[in-house]
């Protein structure tokens, strides 16, 4: 398994604010897939797609906006050379009607021990037994909430390897929620309601191949729109 980071610098054609930036580049990725006839129906497949992807930046606190006319960066990893290689070829010079691709760099993410991983976006997660995405504060407890995103990294990793590990693996040795109020981000005309999270590894070796993992396909849900972009601190 191979982590790779791609840094994006684009050209803004129109205002953004902070909370469409993450809509308006998971546009952009997805518009990547058509031109490439391998991969067309990739985004719209129901399978982890391995990829994802951070916000803007940098960004004037004071307008909360992303301006016409100004060039801005975001990094997206993924697993793989296929998709790699792609976004290298497709993502480069694309466009839509408010943002442009100027380049595409790439380098790769080293597997080392990590320490910990958190939130550079939102997380979102889609709790068990709802049948739409809900703010997990509605109903579930913190408890539940951290759970969720042990035993769903767990499952992401045995999609993506075919190995089948113990359920109750020990992944986080502290789990923190760093954020006093809920982050919003838009989503087809809707408000989805997210958290940031300050997770430490455990040591074993299944949690720190979970962790690298994560730093390419995101943690918990809707990381091919731009939540659960995690980065990292290697253990000194």
């Amino acid at each position: 398994m191979e982590v790779h980071e791609i840094n994006v610098k684009t050209y803004i054609l129109q205002d953004i604010t902070v909370e469409e930036a993450l809509e308006d580049l998971s546009k952009l990725i997805d518009k990547s897939f058509y031109k490439n006839k391998n991969l067309t129906n990739f985004h719209e497949e129901n399978k982890m797609k391995n990829y994802c992807f951070n916000s803007l930046y940098p960004l004037n606190m004071k307008t909360k906006i992303y301006e016409k006319g100004c060039i801005y960066n975001f990094q997206l990893r993924c697993i793989g050379f296929k998709l790699r290689d792609h976004f290298l070829k497709f993502l480069a010079n694309e466009y839509t009607s408010k943002v442009k691709v100027l380049t595409c760099q790439s380098k790769n993410i080293y597997k080392r021990p990590i320490d910990r991983i958190y939130s550079i976006t939102p997380l979102v997660v889609k709790m068990p037994g709802s049948e739409k995405i809900i703010y997990w504060r509605n109903g579930y407890t913190e408890d539940e909430f951290f759970e969720y995103i042990r035993t769903t990294s767990i499952k992401k990793y045995e999609v993506l390897t075919g190995e089948c590990l113990d359920k109750n693996l020990k992944l986080f040795n502290y789990m923190k929620i760093d954020n006093k109020k809920p982050i919003a981000v838009d989503f087809k005309g809707k408000r989805i309601l997210g958290d940031k999270v300050t997770l430490s590894v455990e040591t074993n070796n299944h949690a720190q191949n979970i962790a690298y993992m994560l730093l390419g396909t995101g943690l918990a849900d809707m990381c091919p729109r731009g939540c659960g972009f995690m980065n990292f601190q290697y253990v000194r």
